[in-house]
């Protein structure tokens, strides 16, 4: 029974590509990040929704997530532009 277990919850591949963007340089970046333990996708996923459009220092902003499940696009997500109100 625990080697079905494990078959069922090992059997996908899942992976988040997050693009962020530095907005003084202006450099882009895409992190690829890819797993087959569904506990570990369902943490990131929750981690990448909640941090979405954040700063993740003074200049770098996640402005974009894609999540796919077996090379499978199942969604994405994206920030919304930053407004007058941060650039002040």
């Amino acid at each position: 029974m625990t080697a079905e277990l494990n078959r069922v919850l090992h059997s996908d591949t899942y992976q988040f590509e997050i693009d962020t963007e530095d907005y003084v340089f202006g450099f882009k970046k895409t992190i690829r990040k890819r797993t087959k333990d569904l506990a570990k996708a369902i943490k990131l996923e929750q981690k990448v929704r909640k941090d979405l459009g954040r700063f993740l220092s003074e200049t770098v902003r996640i402005v974009a997530v894609r999540m796919y499940k077996n090379v499978e696009l199942k969604a994405e997500l994206k920030a919304e532009k930053i407004t007058a109100t941060y650039n002040k």
